[in-house]
């Protein structure tokens, strides 16, 4: 048996997360393409909640209105995030598992309120965990932690931000892929 190391909030959390995510695995097992992730974070709790929440945007992104949110915003060339995602050959999925998400605890940006996830620059491939923000998130209202990781992987597309603000970016992505 491996021993959990964390407080005794996480502890609580992880063994309810443990809970709800038995209750949301029957959606989670639907076969999702390229649903093999990259999460580099020692914390197992938080990694499981980063890997049940890309297993949630990327079921998400399978759908044709969630996708269209990448024809609604645009890199720093002028052209959509979709025709940039064309280029490449993959889909909105594949591209989601060609991501890296490490641990951004310590990150500057990770300690703004409220900030759950960082992608290192517009077009990087790695984005930054906002640890303890993120884990209680996935579990309080896993929605917006699926959807802050779609958000994340349009700045993973080139999207800028300031404009658009990270409000409205979350707010697009929300209202399309509200299922």
């Amino acid at each position: 048996m491996q021993q959990f190391r964390g407080s005794r909030e996480q502890l609580c959390l992880a063994v309810m997360m443990g809970v709800c995510f038995e209750a949301h695995a029957v959606r989670a097992e639907e076969p999702v393409p390229g649903a093999v992730f990259k999460v580099r974070i020692a914390k197992k709790a938080t990694a499981v909640a980063v890997e049940r929440s890309l297993v949630g945007a990327s079921r998400r992104l399978g759908d044709q209105r969630c996708r269209a949110v990448l024809a609604e915003f645009k890199d720093a060339s002028g052209r959509t995030l979709a025709e940039g995602l064309e280029l490449t050959g993959q889909t909105p999925q594949e591209h989601l598992g060609s991501l890296l998400f490490y641990d951004g605890s310590n990150e500057r940006r990770c300690g703004v309120r409220g900030t759950l996830a960082v992608t290192a620059a517009p077009g990087s491939r790695v984005v930054y965990i906002c640890g303890d923000a993120f884990f209680r998130t996935a579990f309080l209202d896993q929605e917006l932690a699926e959807v802050t990781l779609i958000h994340e992987a349009l700045h993973t597309l080139g999207l800028g931000e300031n404009p658009p603000t990270s409000r409205e970016i979350t707010s697009r992505v929300m209202s399309r892929c509200h299922q």
